[in-house]
């Protein structure tokens, strides 16, 4: 890990960086703690074997391989994330990473970039990818805020709702293993940070609301979520501690691909005031159901 911390001025885009190893085995059961998600496959024998992460982890792993490069200054915004699924993460092998900056650029006044890394694991089978958006943090005017876009027209929710309280001993399980964290500079889990990049209070990281819709297509798609799938939301809003995170989704969408069927889900979660801290969509392929 770098000694000083990003800047836009230091991101090199196209620069090539890994390998990056990341001690899955160590935080599993940490993450499983952080998210709440109990599914049986994450604790007992899957349908891969032995027990397997939730894909929605690779989020995670990308943000962790960011900060072995330099961490991100306090502050900094997740505006989008981008998970593509190709295989089950085996909670016994080692995710190994590649990535790029993709890009860096400024919109409305703020500064932001895209960061993208494929993952295998130790035997070389192909797990997925990840992209991360990030706005650097600007003086005053926008401070806490993150750049906003539209909500998706949704409807009525047709998926099995997961609701989940944000409480500081879940958020710092899940950012406790982050470069800010570990140099006490966490907007996630330092009060005082967060207020002075801000906030009224600590942030989950919008990756939290992403897990919380991952389990949700979990319960959904079964297989389909661990052998191609994708996931691709906007964070609209911060989640602060101690409000009530709630998902929803419908099926938007059905298209063939020879011989299956992609599925297109709105999905989103919402707070407890009714506000869309993330929206996207997730797909995945089926096999259509006989007449």
């Amino acid at each position: 890990m770098s000694d000083s911390e990003l800047s836009f001025d230091s991101i090199e885009v196209g620069k090539l960086y890994g390998p990056y190893y990341y001690p899955l085995e160590d935080r599993f059961a940490r993450y499983l703690e952080a998210v709440e998600n109990e599914h049986e496959w994450h604790t007992r024998r899957s349908p891969a074997g032995p027990p397997v992460a939730p894909s929605t982890i690779l989020g995670v792993i990308g943000m962790r391989f960011i900060d072995d490069i330099a961490p991100v200054p306090p502050g900094t915004l997740h505006i989008r994330q981008e998970i593509e699924i190709k295989n089950w993460i085996r909670s016994d092998r080692v995710p190994i990473l590649y990535g790029e900056f993709t890009d860096k650029s400024e919109k409305r006044g703020r500064k932001r970039f895209t960061f993208e890394a494929s993952c295998r694991d130790g035997t070389g089978l192909i797990l997925g990818t990840t992209s991360v958006t990030m706005a650097f943090p600007v003086e005053e005017e926008g401070r806490g805020q993150n750049e906003g876009a539209e909500r998706p027209g949704q409807g009525k929710n047709e998926l099995t709702a997961i609701s989940r309280t944000l409480t500081q001993e879940k958020m710092t399980a899940y950012s406790e293993d982050s470069a800010n964290a570990q140099r006490g500079k966490s907007i996630h889990i330092q009060a005082d940070i967060a207020k002075a990049a801000g906030f009224e209070t600590t942030v989950a990281q919008g990756l939290m609301a992403a897990d919380y819709i991952g389990e949700m297509m979990e319960r959904k798609l079964g297989r389909a979520w661990y052998e191609s799938a994708g996931l691709s939301l906007a964070f609209l809003a911060p989640p602060l501690c101690g409000q009530t995170l709630t998902t929803g989704g419908r099926l938007a969408e059905e298209h063939e691909e020879g011989a299956v069927v992609r599925q297109v889900y709105e999905v989103w979660c919402d707070n407890d005031a009714g506000e869309t801290v993330a929206a996207g969509t997730a797909t995945a392929l089926a096999i259509p159901s006989a007449e």
